[in-house]
């Protein structure tokens, strides 16, 4: 038993920070009205995140499987150097990015630089992904949603 958990250890606090993250948000969302379906109050939406992130810390640890590179006989590696270095540097583009130049280049740079995380991603489908998540963004936030943000810079 103790040795499942320890192979799966990267699942298994991945899904102990999403449930963690859910727990706080309930906490937080629980001094709010919640209202109706129909007549939404300031609560609701916090509440249902809330709900589906600890559903989704649970999915992912009951679901979790053990780590493959166990069978290789290769220590398994702690943190993937590129993978934290990219992922970083795709929360500070965007964070030093989206007031300077707009949502559409700063969504599309942190989606292309974090895309670029994963050793498996080729280039063309990276730039796919940032482009249409970028576009898809855009559609959701000022058309569908009217929020006053700057596309472009």
């Amino acid at each position: 038993m103790l040795k499942s958990l320890i192979d799966r250890r990267e699942d298994l606090i991945a899904g102990l920070v999403t449930a963690g993250l859910g727990v706080f948000i309930l906490v937080e969302a629980v001094g709010y009205r919640v209202g109706t379906l129909r007549s939404m109050g300031p609560g609701y939406f916090p509440m249902l995140l809330a709900v589906l992130m600890c559903l989704l810390g649970a999915g992912l640890i009951l679901l979790s499987k053990p780590d493959p590179r166990k069978d290789d006989g290769l220590p398994p590696a702690i943190a993937d150097r590129r993978g934290v270095f990219l992922v970083t540097a795709a929360f500070l583009a965007f964070a030093l990015m989206i007031e300077r130049v707009g949502l559409v280049p700063s969504v599309t740079v942190a989606v292309f630089l974090s895309a670029l995380a994963n050793r498996n991603t080729k280039l063309g489908v990276a730039v796919i992904l940032a482009f249409g998540t970028a576009a898809v963004c855009w559609f959701i936030f000022s058309f569908a949603l009217g929020l006053q943000i700057k596309a472009f810079g």
